[in-house]
């Protein structure tokens, strides 16, 4: 679905990297490199436009190409032949997001091998992409310093990531338990049933595989919220003490995205890591037996029971 490469003009990502449809809304919060809060940013898709028969999707604005003005309004449509975005302004038109000077990379893919998330940087800016999503962070100079814009909420295709109304107060009570609509109008609450977490540990050659299966046992959605793009972990462990060794996450970069994800009616997510037998310190560590938790990282993360295995 996106191919990781840069063509002559511009570079090359699935359509679902940026999601156009009337009414999609992202709304950002921006910090400095002290990561302090120093304000805001929304922009929005407000009308569909045909122009010399090929269709725009028309932004206020799109403050997160390095081709554009932020500041004002712009049509961008997907090139299904280039597999490109294009961005159109009434008179003129080019890539919106131009290879020259520009790398790409895949940080995440989904349990199909397909790419998940994706990183993006131009000589100005570093973006990092989020299938169904679209821009989950950026970074950028300013005259003040380097900004880092985070995704707070979003609306995308109708669903609600993180929320869209201004802050509010605090309740004075303990609010109501969360419940979530399933595909015939009835509802869940999460606390009602737990998830089902087991971890398996599969050795291969040079390393073990580690596989996450989270169950929803009940006959109605499970929902969970997360508040990064992160979405399970794997822990290793000394069985004996219960230091652990080495941890999935450990090296590998997570946007700050506010989101929420449901298990459909008895059914499951899997999740997949690797050990190649070296510590967080990236030391070899000694054969013996070890332990491995898996993590679904959730706002409240849940483990799974331990499971033992021999390092060889």
């Amino acid at each position: 679905m996106w191919t990781g490469q840069a063509s002559g003009q511009g570079i090359r990502m699935a359509p679902e990297f940026l999601p156009l449809d009337v009414g999609n809304l992202w709304r950002y919060n921006v910090v400095d490199d002290a990561g302090e809060q120093v304000g805001t940013l929304e922009y929005r898709i407000t009308e569909f436009s045909i122009v010399d028969g090929a269709s725009f999707y028309v932004f206020d604005r799109f403050p997160f190409s390095p081709a554009l003005d932020v500041n004002r309004p712009v049509g961008v449509r997907y090139d299904t032949e280039n597999r490109q975005f294009i961005w159109f302004d009434g008179t003129d038109q080019a890539d919106l997001f131009p290879s020259l000077g520009a790398s790409a990379e895949v940080l995440e893919t989904d349990e199909n091998g397909l790419p998940f998330r994706a990183m993006f940087r131009f000589d100005s800016m570093v973006l990092t992409l989020q299938r169904g999503v679209g821009v989950a962070q950026a970074g950028f100079r300013t005259a003040d310093g380097i900004r880092v814009a985070q995704l707070a909420a979003a609306r995308v295709a109708g669903d609600v990531v993180g929320s869209l109304d201004p802050p509010r107060a605090a309740p004075s009570a303990d609010p109501e338990p969360l419940e979530v609509a399933d595909a015939t109008g009835e509802t869940t609450d999460p606390g009602d049933v737990a998830p089902e977490l087991t971890v398996e540990a599969v050795e291969e050659s040079e390393t073990h595989r580690f596989v996450l299966t989270v169950r929803n046992p009940s006959d109605q959605l499970m929902p969970f919220d997360f508040t990064s793009s992160q979405t399970h972990d794997f822990v290793v462990a000394d069985p004996v003490t219960g230091a652990e060794v080495w941890r999935w996450s450990g090296r590998r970069f997570f946007s700050q995205v506010v989101r929420s994800e449901a298990v459909r009616a008895l059914g499951e997510w899997t999740f997949e890591g690797e050990w190649n037998y070296r510590d967080n310190d990236l030391n070899e560590v000694e054969p013996g037996v070890y332990e491995v938790r898996g993590v679904l990282t959730a706002e409240t993360p849940i483990e799974s029971p331990p499971v033992q295995f021999e390092v060889r």
